[in-house]
């Protein structure tokens, strides 16, 4: 059987990728500014550097993990082109708001 959807739940499934996507970048700045603190403390010792390292990486991998999710997001759920209304629409907001 050959599965359809439509394009209500082809957003939303898009919608739900991209809160996933973003809460994983989320967490990857997380642990990043927390490595960071860890730098601007007064007494660095060879414990709290590794510790640094340690965080850094994760938080590495997380980035990383985020990127490879959201290009397969992509090519999953490819962006649902706006009409020439919403785009116009979109673009004012944007001007406005800058």
């Amino acid at each position: 059987m050959k599965e359809c959807s439509t394009s209500a739940q082809i957003k939303a499934c898009r919608t739900l990728a991209l809160e996933r996507n973003h809460h994983l970048f989320e967490e990857a700045s997380a642990l990043n500014r927390a490595a960071h603190e860890l730098l601007e403390a007064d007494h660095l010792d060879l414990a709290q550097f590794d510790r640094y390292r340690e965080l850094r990486r994760k938080a590495d991998l997380m980035f990383e993990d985020a990127i490879q999710h959201l290009c397969v997001l992509n090519e999953d759920f490819p962006p649902i082109p706006m009409s020439p209304r919403n785009s116009q629409a979109l673009r004012q907001r944007l001007e406005t708001s800058a």
